[in-house]
């Protein structure tokens, strides 16, 4: 039997689709990360589009009870972390998520 979803992971997937966010992946962290279940990686045409999706992010998790606790990281670096509950978002630009390759990390780390 499959175990049910967080909430928080299809309102961050869904947000995030519905705002054109680019290479949308989820990977199950839950059996190696003791603060978060999955990881919710996104990539954004440019760094307004990035500070956008941050924003859309924070106001889904917020208008639905979910408290942010975390989100670091500004448009012009490349990549902005939001986290809501159970789910981590690291958003990219383009270059720094192919330099970054954090879902190759989270793989080798034993993400299935």
């Amino acid at each position: 039997m499959k175990e049910e979803q967080p909430i928080e992971l299809s309102l961050a997937v869904n947000c995030l689709e519905e705002h054109k966010a680019e290479g949308v992946e989820v990977i199950d962290v839950s059996g190696f990360s003791p603060f978060a279940s999955y990881y919710v990686l996104a990539t954004a045409p440019n760094p307004r589009a990035l500070g956008a999706l941050k924003d859309h992010l924070e106001e889904v998790f917020d208008s639905n009870g979910i408290g942010v606790p975390v989100s670091e990281g500004k448009p012009e670096s490349g990549w902005i972390i939001v986290q809501g509950g159970e789910v981590i978002c690291q958003l990219f630009l383009a270059p720094n998520r192919k330099e970054i390759d954090l879902a190759g990390l989270l793989k080798q780390l034993g993400a299935r």
